[in-house]
């Protein structure tokens, strides 16, 4: 699964039921990091130009999965699959995802 920002900043989660990959793809230029994050508010913090934070409760509430109890139960247990990795922050409620810059 992934979250996408649309090089005109619109963000979509794409790719939901696949609970082995996990990543932030951005439609642009790496200088626009200023931009994604202000696409983002709420739903995910910018580390830096190659890391990203996305909460959970933002993609939980998506339209289309916030009530598909068996999306939920095999989102939680991806959860817990990534934090023996350190992938997750206990503190925020966030997954930590690579960003993939790409040519929109």
């Amino acid at each position: 699964m992934f979250l996408k920002v649309s090089a005109g900043g619109e963000p979509t989660f794409e790719d939901r039921d696949n609970f082995r990959a996990f990543k932030l793809v951005v439609e642009g230029d790496r200088g626009k990091v200023d931009d994604v994050r202000r696409a983002l508010a709420g739903k995910a913090e910018l580390a830096d130009a190659d890391t990203a934070w996305i909460f959970a409760d933002a993609l939980r509430h998506w339209p289309g999965v916030e009530n598909n109890t068996a999306w939920q139960q095999n989102f939680s247990a991806m959860i817990e699959k990534a934090r023996p990795h350190g992938w997750i922050d206990d503190a925020r409620s966030a997954i930590k995802a690579h960003i993939e810059w790409v040519t929109p």
